[in-house]
Parts: structure tokens; sequence; C-alpha cells
């Protein structure tokens, strides 16, 4: 599961970014009804393979050894949320409430995108970004 995760974020990037060492990466949420974009700039060690498909479906390879740092924004209406991380885990902040989380990544590449899910180790509560680009 922990390589699988690691792998999630990594699949986001293209081979054109492969030579990049952070990506912004950029998502649409539904936050259990409600929608919300999302901006994650994720920064790794080491150059490695990975490709878009020709109907723009992530996929890719992890290279055994490379840690995966995240941090980024998700954004609704109603609320505005920060998060940083390492490999397939977050921690985030509610930026209305002051409220702290954990947030675990789990890639869908048959939806084309991530699953959030909050606290991944109590009541987790599973959201879904779908993956809208890079940049």
């Amino acid at each position: 599961m922990f390589r699988f995760a690691q792998a999630a974020l990594l699949a986001l990037i293209t081979a054109t970014a492969a030579q990049a060492q952070e990506v912004r990466v950029n998502f649409l949420c539904d936050l259990g009804g409600a929608p919300a974009q999302m901006a994650m700039f994720v920064h790794y060690q080491n150059a490695f393979g990975i490709s878009v498909g020709p109907t723009r479906q992530i996929s890719g390879v992890f290279p055994t050894g490379v840690n995966v740092y995240t941090a980024g924004q998700v954004s609704s209406h109603a609320a505005t949320y920060t998060f940083r991380g390492e490999n397939q885990f977050a921690d985030f902040v509610d930026h209305t409430t002051g409220q702290r989380f954990r947030v675990e990544w789990v890639l869908d590449a048959g939806r084309n995108g991530v699953w959030m899910r909050v606290n991944p180790f109590g009541d987790t509560a599973t959201y879904f970004c779908a993956y809208k680009g890079l940049g």
C-alpha cells in the first residue's frame, strides 16, 4: 500500500515534467457535495518515467527510494485548507476553524484522480479529486 500511494502522487506528473524537481498539479474535488479546487505542489528527489495517456489517463512507475513531498491548498465556497505532506500522507489545516487533521492520498487510475482519506486511522471520511492538469 505504501509504494502504491507514493506512485499515486507521482503518477500525476507528465513525462515532460520528469526532469523538474517540483510540479503543480490541479484537481477538482467533491467534498461531500461541495465542489472545491485543489492545487498540489509535488516535489521529488529524482527524475522518473511518468506518462499521461492519449485520453489524459494518468499512470506511472515509482522507483524505490524516492521521497515525495506535497504542499498545497484546497478551496471551496465555504472553506480553505492548506496542507504539507510526505509520501502518501499530508497534514491539513482548516483555516476557518483552525482544526488540524491527516489525509492519506490514494490513486484511482480508473477515475483519473486521487481519493483523500481524511483521518485514515480513525473515523475515516473519503472524498474524490479529479485530475485537471498541470500548471
